[in-house]
């Protein structure tokens, strides 16, 4: 957390395991809110709507919930690498390794799984928040949305690599469902947000 952005960027290029695509999407995630924020506060000046400083507030702990996730996810793997190092010698072994994996992998696709569905919810809120926004700052909406779309599609597939080595065929498709299904949800928001935008910053009527 205390990383400037050129470090933070370095040990993304650089070979190391973590941060990767999970911790990124959640980065990415931050910023879309933080966009969206940034229409809020600029006109609770002009805007009395109480509504307002509501969604404000509800886009914050979202983007909060975004940086808590670039450590969570980056510790979830980190475990993983761990269980990959047990013995598998014998067949004790092997059974206790694979019992490891499983809860391991259990583990390590929560987090994006967590990222997916708040940018799920930061889509909701950034298509709320497009009814406060004056004209000139649709187009900032359209930039957190296409961020938000990015993290989503970005941290269903680290779920995605979890659910394919589980063994556990009936918890790889309960997760695989509820990634589905926030995937679906996600895309169905930017999917007519992103495109109303778009016009807007062209100055055609939505």
């Amino acid at each position: 957390m205390s990383q400037t952005i050129s470090e933070f960027t370095a040990d993304l290029a650089s070979a190391a395991p973590t941060p990767g695509g999970g911790s990124t999407a959640a980065l990415v995630g931050a910023l879309s809110s933080a966009l969206g924020e940034m229409v809020g506060h600029i006109r609770q000046a002009k805007v009395t709507d109480p509504r307002l400083t509501e969604l404000l507030a509800e886009m914050a702990i979202s983007r909060t919930k975004m940086i808590s996730l670039i450590e969570e996810d980056e510790k979830s793997f980190a475990a993983f690498t761990e269980v990959l190092q047990l013995p598998k010698q014998t067949e004790a072994e092997k059974s206790k390794r694979a019992a490891a994996m499983l809860q391991a992998l259990i583990v390590a696709a929560e987090p994006p799984l967590k990222i997916a569905q708040t940018a799920t919810k930061i889509l909701t809120q950034l298509n709320e928040m497009k009814e406060y926004s004056s004209k000139s700052l649709l187009s900032d909406i359209g930039s957190g949305t296409a961020l938000a779309e990015a993290a989503l599609k970005a941290s269903v597939l680290n779920v995605y690599e979890n659910t394919r080595m589980m063994k556990d065929q009936a918890e790889a498709d309960r997760l695989n469902q509820a990634t589905d299904e926030t995937l679906a949800a996600g895309l169905k928001i930017s999917a007519s947000l992103y495109p109303a935008m778009q016009k807007a910053a062209r100055g055609e009527e939505v």
